[in-house]
């Protein structure tokens, strides 16, 4: 179907009816009207997917039909219980393109004469039902009975009496076969999550498609039960010139809005998950996809790549990983939001469908859109999707890394402290104690200790290298770090903080002192700690303040890549030389999980990056105790 936008110019609609005339064919002129008319709409119907997986789809069929106590339901209780059938227990999966049903039954008939039941038979087994899927216009998804079978309750082929079967066929079957499932619930939130998607101007287009929207096949995969959702979307062909733009002061702090927005989003869902029994790989996915969409906004945020594609391909690709995590962790039970998550998934789902038709159809990520999945999952609070800078305890539990990290008593309310009233505070802090905070009068104290001072530059790196050697004493402590790495993990910590700070914690800037950040703005502290990439897993003030916790954090951060990352892709036998694995997983420290790869190909190629070099190049000064080396970056020279 070719429809004419607004946009058509009369004159070529003109010279379209003229030549219609001479040459009396549409089909003639056609590629030719398409071809020459910019903003020429063509409507094509594409296929949006509702899947419903087995654990999902087995969940809905309890709430529908098997709502006594225990997932029972009672078909029959007559002549005071001489003759009861009782079902239970149902299970699907699909096989040869149909899907297995199979429920539990128990029978207990008799002749009920002068109050009593004479000749009772019992009967327990198993009754298979293969079916196919079909789905109205109504969204009603409901099951066709094609063949069944008949088990004892040792999943026996089973002979009974002609009675029981009977029981069977006139109860239970057609019980079963009355089954249905009212979908329209998640089809009216798709709808209404995917009008906003488009911008203004688009409106119009969002609202045709969403109207053309009718159910399709239905069929039974090996993974799930699968609805078309069709819909007729127009397809754009008017060439945009590509033009490079400079953005703006004011665009960029929108992006990094818009940013912040899906990345509360993004911990938000994955909190939603903190109560699930997630295996070590459910939360490596987790993790994998947490850090490497942080860490994709800071490299483009540092090479001034960000554009508004970023939220909407970030999406896409987090969901797609996601997806299968979520899909086995809700929806196994049938008390929950089953048509919430059903939504969520559809939902999830259409936005990737509707990205890889094309970017011409203007789908945009907005703050609604993410506030609608949100609350297709149960949440009605929007402060949900805050950009908070504390410590998430859900999202460290759920990515496996336990209770936060200790802070050390430090009160981390000052951007900067005088350098001149440091010590006068200290002095003025035994005649008066502020009321507002118990431990401020120490709080100069405890930073000043950590500014490298004068000439002292053996007493700094040796306090330093003290605090550092503690602090990894404590992480080995707690962590499953194999004892063969304790040595390899005591350089790395020293390694990287020399070559991440050169020791530093703080600086003094003019006239005060303050916490260390890095070059790009994004990292703070002895450490230099990535604040975005680690929202939520650490306590943003106290890395800037703390040195100790700045320390703790970095040394969480190489037991995770050493532990969870480096170990389980390059562990085994022959061991990994210790040189090659400190450099993976710094390459990791620096860029992402990501980095692994990545830093296998050059060192393969022999080509490495600058960072990776210099900080081989501290790993071994460290090794060979060649500290005085650090005065090249603490002093010159």
């Amino acid at each position: 179907m070719v429809r004419l936008n607004r946009k058509t110019p009369r004159l070529l609609l003109a010279l379209f009816m003229i030549l219609m005339k001479k040459t009396k064919s549409l089909l003639l002129l056609l590629p030719i009207l398409v071809l020459a008319l910019p903003g020429t709409l063509l409507s094509k119907t594409v296929s949006l997917p509702l899947t419903i997986d087995y654990p999902l789809l087995k969940s809905l069929v309890i709430q529908s039909a098997f709502k006594d106590p225990g997932q029972t339901v009672l078909l029959a209780d007559e002549a005071h219980g001489c003759w009861t059938i009782t079902i239970s227990d149902p299970r699907l999966a699909e096989k040869k393109g149909l899907v297995r049903f199979q429920t539990k039954i128990k029978l207990h008939a008799g002749i009920y004469i002068f109050k009593k039941c004479l000749f009772p038979v019992d009967w327990e087994g198993y009754l298979v039902l293969f079916q196919v899927p079909k789905i109205d216009d109504k969204w009603t998804l409901s099951f066709d009975i094609q063949d069944s079978a008949l088990y004892d309750k040792h999943h026996k082929p089973a002979t009974v009496a002609s009675i029981v079967w009977r029981l069977v066929k006139e109860s239970v079957y057609t019980y079963l076969a009355n089954i249905t499932i009212n979908l329209a619930p998640p089809v009216s939130e798709l709808k209404s999550f995917v009008t906003p998607l488009f911008p203004d101007d688009l409106r119009e287009r969002a609202v045709r498609m969403v109207k053309s929207m009718r159910p399709g096949k239905a069929s039974a995969t090996p993974q799930a039960v699968r609805i078309e959702i069709l819909t007729d979307v127009e397809d754009s062909y008017e060439k945009k010139e590509h033009r490079v733009e400079t953005i703006t002061g004011d665009e960029l702090a929108q992006l990094i809005e818009n940013w912040q927005l899906w990345d509360a989003y993004l911990v938000y869902i994955i909190t939603t998950l903190a109560d699930e029994p997630l295996s070590r790989d459910d939360r490596r996915i987790l993790m994998d996809v947490l850090l490497e969409t942080r860490h994709r906004f800071v490299s483009e945020f540092i090479s001034e790549t960000l554009s508004e594609d970023l939220i909407r391909n970030q999406f896409i690709s987090a969901w797609e990983n996601l997806s299968p995590v979520f899909r086995r962790h809700l929806g196994d039970d049938p008390s929950k939001n089953l048509l919430g998550y059903l939504a969520f998934f559809t939902a999830s789902d259409a936005l990737a469908a509707l990205d890889q038709i094309g970017p011409q159809l203007g789908v945009e990520i907005s703050r609604n859109g993410l506030i609608r999945l949100i609350q297709m999952l149960g949440e009605k609070k929007e402060e949900v999707l805050d950009y908070q800078v504390g410590v998430n305890r859900k999202l460290r539990s759920v990515l496996g890394l336990g209770p936060p990290l200790p802070v050390s008593g430090v009160n981390p309310r000052q951007e900067g402290i005088e350098t001149v009233n440091s010590i006068l505070q200290m002095v003025l802090s035994v005649f008066y104690r502020p009321p507002w905070a118990a431990d401020a009068a120490t709080e100069p104290k405890r930073i000043w200790q950590w500014v490298l001072k004068g000439g002292d530059v053996d007493g700094y790196v040796n306090r330093v290298k003290s605090l550092l050697e503690a602090v990894t004493d404590a992480r080995l402590a707690d962590s499953k770090l194999p004892n063969t790495y304790h040595p390899l993990f005591r350089l790395l910590v020293l390694s990287t903080a020399w070559q991440e700070s050169c020791f530093r914690q703080f600086i003094i800037k003019r006239g005060k002192v303050t916490y260390l950040r890095s070059y790009n703005g994004t990292s703070v502290g002895l450490m230099q700690v990535n604040e975005r990439v680690w929202r939520g897993i650490y306590d943003q003030k106290h890395l800037r303040w703390d040195i100790r916790y700045n320390a703790m954090a970095g040394c969480e951060i190489i037991d995770i890549y050493l532990n969870k990352y480096a170990l389980k892709e390059l562990g085994g036998n022959p061991p990994v030389q210790d040189h090659f694995l400190a450099g993976a997983i710094y390459a990791m420290y620096n860029g992402g999980p990501k980095q692994l790869k990545k830093y296998l190909v050059r060192h393969k190629k022999g080509k490495y990056y600058l960072s990776d070099r210099l900080f081989s190049e501290k790993f071994i000064w460290v090794k060979q105790n060649r500290w005085s080396n650090i005065r090249i970056c603490l002093v010159g020279g």
